[in-house]
């Protein structure tokens, strides 16, 4: 009895130092946060140092190499070509994914086979598929139909890769959408398409403009099948880094990268603020 007196009070003693759950979870949270983003924060710091470099040691505050790049006529191009490219794959990939979407939410709920589980699966496939492999086979399918590499080669592949997110996000939402509002619709005369278009698609918007987003994300920083479809003038940010790290890092290459990363938290900004999860 007296030893487990004595285990009592010392397990005790060490629940009175020991943070709480919250406490602790607070602690990892922060250990977490910090981990993650102070090398992209390290990257910001680096664009203004003085040191020529483009790292370490801190020798001073210049806006020098964002002087050279604002005059890079290399960078302006490869940055326009690729806001060009995300835009318009995110536009195809969600014109294509909104239907889908639905069409399988409505399949689902009229009771469809287990074949659509099977269809699902295959439209997700390119989401568990190394993207090296999707380049390799969109390359030799291109090359099959004797496609030209450029601007288009590079849209498609583009869309084939971001298609699956942009769809499972507008999918969730759908699938979350009460059935007795659209039957309660159709109850008061209102058509299938007229059902879509001025019920259910004003509560899915929000889920809309979030797959758009993401698209968009993940077309600007896609290098992998850019890499492979590409042709001598689809010249995409990712591919300007890639050539000019493959040289010597250069202090521009902070800025650059300052650049991205500002943006991509501007637009994940402006798509929180139609998710209505986030209040």
């Amino acid at each position: 009895m007296a030893g487990k007196s004595a285990l009592g009070t010392l397990g005790d003693r060490v629940d009175a130092r020991l943070p709480s759950d919250l406490d602790a979870t607070r602690w990892l949270a922060g250990f977490t946060i910090v981990f993650l983003y102070f090398p992209l924060a390290l990257v910001i710091v680096m664009s203004f140092n003085a040191n020529d470099l483009g790292f370490f040691p801190l020798t001073g505050f210049t806006l020098e190499w964002y002087r050279q790049l604002a005059a890079d006529a290399e960078f302006w191009t490869a940055l326009w070509l690729s806001v060009r490219l995300m835009v318009a794959s995110a536009v195809v990939a969600t014109l294509l994914a909104l239907p889908a979407a639905y069409g399988f939410a409505r399949l689902e709920a009229d009771g469809a086979g287990e074949w659509i589980k099977g269809l699902l699966g295959s439209i997700l496939l390119p989401m568990f598929i190394p993207v090296i492999f999707i380049g390799i086979a969109l390359l030799l399918y291109l090359s099959a139909i004797g496609l030209d590499f450029g601007f288009l080669s590079v849209l498609l592949g583009h869309v084939i890769y971001v298609f699956p997110y942009t769809f499972l996000i507008i999918y969730a939402a759908v699938r979350s959408f009460p059935p007795a509002i659209t039957e309660a619709s159709r109850d008061l005369g209102a058509s299938r398409s007229e059902t879509f278009a001025l019920v259910v698609l004003p509560q899915i918007f929000p889920s809309v403009i979030s797959g758009f987003v993401f698209a968009m994300l993940l077309s600007l920083n896609e290098f992998i099948i850019t890499f492979m479809v590409s042709g001598p003038d689809t010249f995409t940010m990712p591919l300007l880094i890639f050539d000019r790290l493959r040289r010597h890092l250069t202090p521009e290459m902070n800025a650059i990268g300052a650049m991205l990363l500002l943006s991509g938290l501007l637009v994940a900004l402006f798509a929180a603020r139609f998710d209505p999860r986030i209040d």
